[in-house]
């Protein structure tokens, strides 16, 4: 008798149970996506920052050796660096939107004064501060809300400072 009701009562608790995990799956699964959507979009934008550094690392490298290509000037030169640089991530940086600065000063102390800087590549012994900055536009929207605001982007900015060779 009492393997009777134990049958019955399990068999009523199995039947209860149907449907939940489709309940559970409907209730856990947006959460899932929108993080796994989330990581996605900032690992992009990590992968962008880690590329602008690059671009602008090369950049510099070349601007601080005083080099020119033919028929070109030393801004150009270093200029078509760094779009050349960004330019192989054309779907995911978007070369037209970056914005370029450089800034020479006599010596690292003076670097922040505002009387001390002159826009330029400088010259020999200088130091130069390479700016570059992306207005990264998220594909998320709820991450774009969280991390970019209201318009959905976030500036990437890569910033280094270097000292003119002797040429």
């Amino acid at each position: 008798m009492i393997n009777f009701f134990r049958k019955r009562f399990l068999r009523r608790d199995q039947q209860s149970q149907k449907g939940t995990t489709a309940i559970e799956m409907a209730l856990i699964a947006p959460v899932f996506i929108i993080m796994f959507m989330g990581l996605a979009d900032v690992s992009l934008m990590m992968l962008a920052q880690h590329m602008l550094e690059n671009a602008t690392f090369n950049a510099s490298r070349l601007g601080k050796t005083g080099y020119a290509a033919l028929g070109s000037t030393q801004e150009q030169t270093v200029i078509d660096k760094l779009n050349g640089e960004l330019g192989g991530l054309y779907p995911l940086i978007d070369t037209s939107k970056v914005s370029f600065s450089y800034v020479a000063y006599g010596s690292l102390s003076d670097i922040g004064r505002d009387d001390a800087g002159t826009t330029g590549l400088g010259v020999a012994q200088q130091v130069v501060v390479y700016t570059v900055s992306y207005p990264w536009k998220f594909f998320t929207p709820v991450i774009g809300e969280i991390m970019g605001g209201e318009d959905q982007t976030l500036t990437l900015t890569a910033r280094l400072v270097v000292r003119n060779e002797p040429y």
